[in-house]
C-alpha cells in the first residue's frame, strides 16, 4: 500500500524482471478465467459488459482525478482518448446501446480490444514506465487491458454478431471518428492523443527515426497499424475460438 497512490521507488519498467513476472501472472489468470468461462452464454457476457462499463468508468474517474490533482493537466495525461480508451466507450455502447450504437461498441470489443490489450501487456509504454508495479496506475492498467483481452475473446466466441465485413466496417467507422478527433486536438493543442503525433515510448527504433524525419509518415503508419493489425488478429482468433463457424 505504500506506493498505491504515490510514487516512491523505481518504475516497473519494460521487459524487467518485475514486468515479466507481472506479465506471466496476468497471462495465467487470463487463461484460467477463459477456461472457467468456456460455456458462458451471450446473455452472461452482455451482463459482464454492463458491470465492467460501470466499474471501469469509476476506476478511470479515479485515474483522471489523480492526474489532475497531481498537476498533469495535459490532455495526454487525463483525457480518455487513447486507442485502448475506446474500450470504455465501447463497453457502454455494447452493454447499454441499441442498433448502430451497440454494433459500434461490439465491433471495437471484437476487433480492437484484443490487439490493444495484448499490446499493452507486452509493451507497457505508459504507466509501468513511470511508476512502481504496486502503484494504482500500474495495477489499473494491467486490470484494464486484461479485461480487454478476456472480453474480446468472449465476444469472438459467443457474440450473435460473428466476424463479418459489417463488423469490420463498424470498427473502421468508430476508429475513424476517434482518430479524426485526436488529430484535430493534437494539431491545435500539441497533445499526442492515440499516439498519432509521435511514437512516445514505442520501443521500435525505425519508428522513432521515421517520426524524426517525416512526422506525417509516422501518423499514416500508425493509422494503418490501428486499422489492419487488429482486424487480422481478431479474424484469425475467431476461427480458433469459434470452430463451428463455417
Amino acid at each position: 500500500m505504500i506506493s498505491f497512490f504515490f510514487k516512491p521507488g523505481d518504475p516497473a519498467g519494460m521487459f524487467t524482471k518485475t514486468h515479466i513476472l507481472a506479465l506471466l501472472i496476468t497471462l495465467l489468470l487470463i487463461r484460467i478465467i477463459l477456461k472457467e468461462a468456456k460455456n458462458i452464454t451471450w446473455e452472461k457476457v452482455l451482463r459482464l459488459t454492463k458491470v465492467l462499463a460501470i466499474f471501469i468508468t469509476i476506476l478511470e474517474g479515479i485515474k483522471i482525478t489523480y492526474a489532475l490533482k497531481g498537476g498533469n493537466t495535459n490532455l495526454d495525461a487525463w483525457f480518455p482518448l487513447s486507442f485502448c480508451s475506446l474500450f470504455i466507450y465501447s463497453l457502454w455502447f455494447s452493454g447499454f446501446g441499441k442498433g448502430k450504437i451497440q454494433k459500434l461498441g461490439l465491433s471495437f470489443i471484437s476487433i480492437g480490444a484484443l490487439t490493444g490489450g495484448f499490446s499493452f501487456l507486452i509493451f507497457p509504454t505508459t504507466s509501468l514506465m513511470s511508476y512502481p508495479i504496486t502503484h494504482y496506475l500500474c495495477l489499473y492498467s494491467i486490470f484494464f487491458h486484461s479485461c480487454m483481452v478476456i472480453l474480446s475473446i468472449l465476444y469472438l466466441k459467443v457474440s450473435p454478431y460473428p466476424w463479418s465485413k459489417n463488423l469490420r466496417n463498424n470498427y473502421y467507422l468508430l476508429f475513424t471518428v476517434a482518430a479524426t478527433i485526436s488529430i484535430i486536438s493534437n494539431t491545435i493543442t500539441g497533445s499526442n492523443l492515440m499516439i498519432l503525433r509521435e511514437p512516445y515510448n514505442i520501443p521500435v527504433n525505425i519508428i522513432q527515426v521515421i517520426n524524426e524525419k517525416i512526422p506525417i509518415l509516422y501518423t499514416i503508419i500508425a493509422i494503418l497499424v490501428y486499422i489492419f493489425i487488429p482486424t487480422m488478429v481478431s479474424k484469425i482468433t475467431e476461427k480458433k475460438v469459434r470452430p463451428e463457424k463455417v
